[in-house]
């Protein structure tokens, strides 16, 4: 039921968002009512509300401060134990049956329900009390607006943000945010929802605080609704169970003893490359909530569970030098650079990003300085301190790559370096990476030693010149000239050269959301390129009359294409602002015509005007994970590409909302697989896959 709730409600808001930004009607007024009415129905009929049901759409608010609320009862951090004292969890569990999750990275907020309408949302704070954020929890991911439940219901859970959305928004912001976990926290607690709304926030409830836990659930498996001692859960699992059976998004679980604990740690650890989201640890509960509930609690802790911690396995070095790294913004990024340690599961670490000036001066880092570095989340290496003892760095005056001179920008408390010539080497070479990476025009195999020859031997200076590059090294003597003398270069021969000729021949079919991606247009993003394909029904031809607006020959006025832009959900004013200021700068400097064209009209090969009404959504409330190596598909990206294009979701990992694993070694004795028969989670190969679903 819930599933045929959540297809219903997406496809009413984008039935609803389509007719209100461009006059289009996906639907026609007959089918759109009855669909409405049968999505009343199924809400009726389950009490839950799904967030963003157009049935009761929630407006976004605003609030001059965030006000201070108490907990209703104090949200206390938990007890840990260090990874390499992690054998000490055996005695921790004894004989009891324990629950294992995921100690999610982002911020612990507490959610009221009062007669399954959601009254409160307060951040963890100081545990006593925290920050009132009611109006942007109303637009996280995974909070139902409304649930079947009537009582008073309190749950703690940790809203965050996935690595993708991290680095989407990071990039827009010219890189100023350390990590997820803080730009999570600023996002959370901003005061104007309808802009934290346009960034996604994921809540996952770990823990049911009220109803408190006493008894189990009847033979229905529901909560009897005769009497307050009726409503009470006894056991974790079973709570969290409840919890996700109201509509919440719950972390994934997994039931543990004192015999296979450190085997499931040892299993969940491997799985932490494949996750979409940070996690710094995992918590291990006592299933019987009565008996880790009775344990009580000091005033810094709980004692029903306990936290393993990764990050704290800190390894002391010595930073060396300082590197500064050009980004296709042209943001200079420091880097760490250290002695040879070793971290995680036996990675060789010698550098660190330190994201920005501000980050850098905080961490005190000085040239021969002792730092204490690790793996952020086992993945990322990172500086977690330093003893602020060396020779102070002085900030480079000019691009280290172009010798243009560079600049400090200071916002919002935090300082950034900057080159300022668009025309820095470093800067092109990222615009091309972006441009034929995997989300814009893909070109297999391509890197940025390539494109550095290519760039140097003057073969290329823009994406038109890639597509030319076959018939003008045929045909053309000083490209032949220049070919040869780039070919007799170590890493290039006659069989790569004709390789990077196949791939860039066979990256010519796109799509609109591709080519827009491989514009480089100042903040314009994975989502952003999503959101205006659909805008113009994935149609190279609107886009191509949507800049045909903003030759300023004919009468272009700004306003007007920002005021076009901001209509569409999701766009606000300064996205719009570039855009429209791109498309002008295009048309003036006459690159559209010269460069861009050319590569619509005679080099690229786009799909007809896409028909909405017939799009093909037939793996609409699916969920896969796609895992180990693939043979009808070039590779995963492109088999995660057919699902998503479905209406299909591919995971990153196994969990009880997984309806699917794809795995062509169906004996494997991997994590993933061993995981999908703990929790019966059907595991088909890539040919199955096809045979079922189509290709």
């Amino acid at each position: 039921m819930q599933n045929r709730q959540e297809i219903l409600t997406k496809e009413l808001n984008e039935a609803n968002i389509a007719y209100r930004n461009s006059g289009i009607s996906l639907m026609s007024d007959r089918e759109y009512d009855e669909k409405l009415e049968e999505l009343k129905k199924l809400e009726a009929e389950s009490g839950i509300k799904l967030a963003g049901s157009p049935t009761d759409l929630v407006g976004a608010e605003a609030v001059d401060f965030l006000e201070k609320a108490k907990h209703e009862s104090p949200a206390l951090s938990l007890d840990k134990v260090k990874y390499k004292d992690k054998e000490d969890l055996i005695k921790w569990l004894g004989d009891k049956q324990g629950i294992i999750s995921w100690k999610n990275d982002g911020l612990t907020v507490v959610l009221t329900f009062d007669n399954g309408t959601l009254t409160s949302a307060v951040t963890r704070g100081n545990g006593e009390e925290g920050n009132i954020i009611t109006h942007n929890a109303r637009f996280f991911k995974g909070i139902p607006q409304t649930i079947p439940f009537k009582g008073h219901l309190v749950l703690r859970g940790e809203a965050m943000m996935t690595y993708a959305e991290f680095e989407r928004i990071n990039v827009e912001a010219g890189g100023i945010y350390e990590n997820p976990r803080n730009l999570a926290s600023a996002t959370i607690q901003m005061l104007d929802a309808n802009e934290s709304r346009k960034r996604e926030i994921i809540f996952r409830a770990f823990e049911l605080v009220s109803p408190a836990p006493t008894v189990s659930l009847d033979e229905k498996g529901d909560i009897e609704a005769t009497g307050m001692d009726a409503h009470r859960i006894k056991f974790m699992m079973d709570r969290l169970d409840w919890l996700q059976k109201l509509g919440f998004s719950v972390v994934d679980r997994e039931m543990i003893n004192a015999d296979n604990i450190l085997d499931t740690i040892e299993k969940w650890k491997k799985d932490i490359p494949n996750l979409t989201f940070p996690t710094d640890g995992l918590v291990i509960s006592y299933n019987d909530m009565v008996y880790g509930m009775s344990l009580g609690n000091t005033g810094h802790h709980f004692r029903h569970s306990i936290a393993l911690k990764w990050s704290d396995e800190t390894v002391t070095t010595t930073i060396r030098d300082i590197e500064f790294s050009v980004g296709k913004t042209g943001i200079i990024t420091p880097v760490a650079v250290f002695d040879e340690v070793r971290l995680g599961l036996g990675s060789n670490v010698t550098r660190a990003s330190l994201h920005n000036l501000s980050i850098m001066e905080r961490l005190g880092v000085k040239k021969g300085c002792k730092a204490e570095v690790y793996l952020a989340n086992l993945i990322i290496p990172a500086v977690a301190e330093t003893d602020g003892h060396g020779e102070d760095f002085v900030y480079p005056d000019k691009c280290p790559v172009c010798g243009q001179p560079t600049r400090i920008y200071e916002e919002n408390g935090v300082k950034t370096l900057h080159c300022e010539n668009k025309d820095c080497a470093a800067q092109q070479i990222g615009k091309f990476m972006n441009t034929f990476g995997k989300d814009g025009l893909f070109v297999k195999g391509l890197g940025e030693s390539q494109i550095q020859d290519l760039l140097n031997y003057e073969l290329v200076s823009n994406a038109l010149d890639f597509y030319t590059l076959r018939k003008r090294t045929e045909e053309d003597a000083e490209a032949q000239h220049s070919l040869a003398h780039m070919l007799s270069n170590d890493g290039w021969g006659p069989k790569k050269w004709n390789n990077l000729l196949d791939a860039i021949d066979a990256s010519r079919e796109t799509t609109l959301q591709k080519f827009l991606y491989s514009l480089n247009i100042p903040l314009l993003g994975n989502d952003l390129s999503k959101k205006l394909s659909k805008y113009w029904n994935g149609y190279i031809g609107n886009f191509v009359s949507f800049i045909g607006r903003a030759d300023t020959v004919n009468g272009y006025k700004k306003e007007i294409l920002v005021e076009e832009l901001t209509a569409i959900d999701g766009i606000g004013e300064e996205k719009a602002t570039n855009i429209a200021n791109w498309a002008a700068e295009m048309i003036e400097t006459g690159k559209w015509k010269d460069e861009i064209e050319p590569l619509i009209y005679t080099e690229l090969i786009f799909p007809e005007k896409e028909d909405v009404k017939s799009a093909d959504n037939t793996l609409e409330g699916l969920t896969f994970v796609i895992t180990g190596a693939v043979h009808n598909y070039k590779n995963r990206d492109e088999f995660k590409a057919s699902v998503e294009a479905r209406g299909g979701k591919v995971a990153g990992s196994i969990s009880a909302k997984s309806n699917y694993l794809v795995n062509n070694d169906l004996e494997s004795t991997s994590g993933k697989n061993k995981k999908a028969k703990e929790l019966n989670v059907p595991i088909i190969s890539e040919d199955e896959f096809i045979q079922k679903f189509g290709r």
